[in-house]
């Protein structure tokens, strides 16, 4: 076997070989750094953005946590002047119809008045709001239906006064003939 002597051209090339085989080493084992980190770089420029685009969002969210206690308030205080205003949804419309009725003699019979006869009848429903209709006839002299109608003022739900027809009584004693129409507010469910 023939041995070729090394010359120091020869040598140079191998020296350049194996320094190229080593940089394309490093430059192969480097590659995946760069892209991790590019990646990462890519990520954080990323998340930066969508952070400065969620703080106005953030700073909202805040503002409603810390005015929760405030919402809850007036929630429940409006919730308790629609209570005193109109009856819940959950009621159904002849309960709140013999309700009223009852509640309208109770105050008649407070005031001495005798009732000649009273009926639910069909209201109409407007702005989530249904009205529930009692008419009711009863003699009673002046005074009487004054302090019929004072009573009426302080009930809750609240009582409303459609209708009031006055007519002057068949018996002689002073008494009017009264028809009218009271109404109270139900709640749409």
């Amino acid at each position: 076997m023939m041995r070729v002597p090394f010359t120091a051209s020869s040598f140079r090339f191998l020296r350049s070989r194996a320094g190229l085989s080593v940089a394309l080493s490093v430059l192969a084992a480097l590659v995946p750094v760069f892209f991790a980190a590019g990646c990462l770089i890519h990520q954080w420029f990323s998340a930066s953005a969508a952070l400065e685009q969620g703080e106005s969002r953030l700073a909202r969210l805040r503002g409603l946590r810390d005015a929760a206690q405030q919402v809850r308030e007036a929630r429940e205080a409006a919730e308790g002047a629609l209570l005193a205003t109109a009856y819940s949804g959950e009621l159904p419309a002849d309960r709140v119809g013999a309700d009223l009725q009852q509640r309208l003699r109770t105050a008649a019979d407070s005031a001495g008045m005798a009732i000649g006869g009273s009926q639910v009848v069909e209201g109409k429903t407007e702005d989530g709001f249904g009205q529930v209709v009692v008419a009711m006839s009863f003699e009673a002299s002046h005074e009487q239906l004054q302090q019929f109608l004072q009573m009426l003022v302080q009930q809750t739900p609240t009582v409303y006064v459609d209708g009031l027809t006055l007519a002057a009584g068949r018996n002689a004693n002073g008494h009017l003939a009264v028809q009218a129409r009271f109404s109270v507010l139900r709640q749409a469910s």
